[in-house]
């Protein structure tokens, strides 16, 4: 090259040096020293990024051909592969793999990015940066403009100018080059350790996290969660410990810093074969299963048929419920079936007084949903917290709940396991029922037709249901009063020790006054009750709606009376 010839004329030289082997597409950047092209590679009949670089006799032509040996020493996803390189004439070039995406930088000029987007950069950095140290390369830096997104949304690593096998080659003034997204010692101008690298991860997931930069100083880093509060905590914990300014403070390892994050959140990889499941090890293992999806935040609810975490949607950041199957009840492929077919019945429903379900999955023998995350209590909480409901409140309940079970029977869907327990109360008093389906889908037409309640007796559950006889929409409206009876009094209207003893009340309509120990009870009121716990469901309101109406005609000859007892 001579001082003579024009940067255009250079440039149509390196293509005329490289079009035998290589179609030339499209210039994709230069600088004095290097360009890069979009290519394809006649011979290997793909699409290749082709860098070349032009002046022979300069240090940068060390540096060029150091960074293709260290990028050839290594083959991992999120590195980027030389495919080739030689030296034509003045020219020195390698081909690597053409990435279809972004990089970083370009990403987050849109804000930052999903949270599972930032798991995912976790584990693809930390597995690259730990396949470069088992081959004694240290990356030293890695800043977003040069590490790329794939549609796909894997990142690749695309520039080793800086690692430790380059450094001979790094002008001295460039050393520490990088800015808040390198170690302190790699900015002092040091060769970097593994726990450099581990900084240097942190700092990009930071980033990609939050928006900001985290501060070059580790001792005023702002923790992400502040920034952005629907962080996981495992997260940040993870983050902050990497970020730490003296490399003893660090992980030692990328591995290690791998291992501790998914142990407490992200990842999870099936096993070849579902290890059977002990209890001892539940939680841990549904933190693993969640994967990228939730984070797990605590323990809500616990029954016969599994748990209820509190979670975080880390793709839409909400806080949902997630009901964990316990792995006994799904280890029967039929019975997942069913909750599989209920669970999409049930999800059709849309009604305000209806929980609604958001998703359903499964992993390594644990099966759950998602559905909303209602504040407050249930039923059976809030009356031994606060003893019974006023009948105002009582019949609000029972309004909006027979409500709800218009709407599901119209849609076919019969609950069959209507208890407080299910009955969520908001703060405001709006009534929220939940598990839906639930009990047919688990238990399916068993003993006591699958009924259950808190103590493991069916006080709830109508006669049809415990004789295992066929049930219908009539068996919700009996449930449905008996709550309703609890609401009042504080207990179930039948009480006894076995199913067998409480079926023997049911059958003999052996019913308590509900006016013998609750006066303000309106005798309309408990008429009402009354017929919609008839042991024969053919002397019960037939419907949601016929009960409905029943209890509102009744709420009304109470009002006129006591507008006459008032003398308006």
């Amino acid at each position: 090259m001579t001082s003579a010839t024009s940067p255009a004329e250079l440039l149509e030289g390196v293509v005329r040096a490289l079009e035998p082997a290589f179609r030339i597409d499209r210039l994709v950047a230069a600088t004095a020293e290097r360009v890069v092209y979009h290519a394809w590679d006649r011979v290997l009949k793909r699409h290749v990024a082709l860098y070349a670089h032009l002046a022979p006799d300069v240090p940068g032509r060390a540096w060029f051909l150091r960074e293709t040996e260290t990028l050839a020493a290594l083959d991992h996803p999120t590195i980027r592969h030389v495919y080739a390189a030689a030296i034509a004439g003045s020219l020195a070039y390698r081909t690597t793999n053409w990435v279809d995406g972004e990089s970083l930088a370009d990403a987050l000029r849109r804000g930052p990015r999903p949270i599972p987007t930032a798991h995912m950069l976790v584990r693809d950095l930390l597995s690259a940066v730990e396949h470069a140290h088992a081959r004694g390369v240290i990356l030293r830096r890695i800043v977003p403009l040069t590490l790329m997104l794939e549609v796909s949304g894997r990142a690749v690593i695309t520039d080793l100018r800086y690692a430790n096998w380059c450094l001979p080659n790094v002008p001295p003034e460039e050393r520490g080059a990088g800015g808040a997204f390198v170690a302190p010692e790699v900015r002092a101008g040091g060769p970097g350790e593994p726990a450099s690298d581990v900084y240097a991860v942190a700092a990009l997931v930071y980033y990609v996290l939050t928006g900001h930069e985290p501060d070059a100083d580790p001792a005023r880093v702002v923790p992400p969660r502040q920034l952005r509060p629907a962080v996981p905590a495992a997260l940040e914990r993870v983050l902050l410990r990497a970020l730490q300014a003296v490399p003893a403070g660090r992980y030692y390892t990328a591995t290690e810093m791998l291992e501790d994050f998914v142990s407490d959140a992200g990842v999870f990889q099936e096993p070849a074969a579902t290890p059977p499941l002990a209890e001892a090890g539940f939680e841990r293992r549904l933190r693993r299963a969640l994967g990228d999806d939730y984070e797990l935040l605590e323990e809500i609810g616990t029954g016969g048929f599994g748990r209820v975490y509190r979670a975080r949607d880390l793709g839409l950041e909400r806080d949902v419920a997630i009901k964990v199957l316990h792995p006994s009840l799904t280890a029967d492929a039929a019975v997942t079936e069913r909750f599989r077919r209920e669970a999409q019945l049930a999800a059709r429903l849309r009604h305000p007084s209806i929980v609604s379900i958001y998703d359903i999955m499964g992993r390594a023998g644990l099966q759950w949903y998602t559905m909303e995350l209602v504040p407050g209590t249930n039923l059976a909480q809030l009356v031994q917290a606060q003893g019974p409901l006023s009948v105002e409140q009582t019949v609000r309940v029972l309004d909006q709940g027979l409500s709800a079970l218009e709407h599901a029977h119209a849609l076919g869907l019969v609950h069959r396991d209507l208890k407080p327990e299910n009955m969520l109360i908001e703060p405001d008093g709006r009534l929220r029922i939940t598990d839906f389906g639930l009990a047919l889908a688990l238990r399916g037409d068993g003993r006591f037709g699958g009924a259950t309640s808190r103590s493991g007796t069916p006080q709830f559950a109508a006669p049809e249901q415990l004789l295992g006889e066929r049930v219908d929409q009539r068996a919700d409206l009996y449930s449905l009063a008996a709550a309703s009876y609890f609401a009042l009094l504080g207990r179930p209207p039948f009480e006894g020790r076995t199913p067998e003893a409480i079926l023997a009340r049911q059958t003999t309509d052996d019913l308590p006054p509900l006016t013998d120990a609750r006066h303000d009870v309106p005798r309309e009121l408990e008429e009402v009750l009354r017929r919609a716990l008839a042991s024969d469901p053919g002397a019960r309101y037939q419907t949601a709606t016929a009960f409905r109406e029943a209890v509102r005609r009744s709420r009304g000859l109470l009002r006129r009376l006591g507008a006459v007892l008032r003398g308006e």
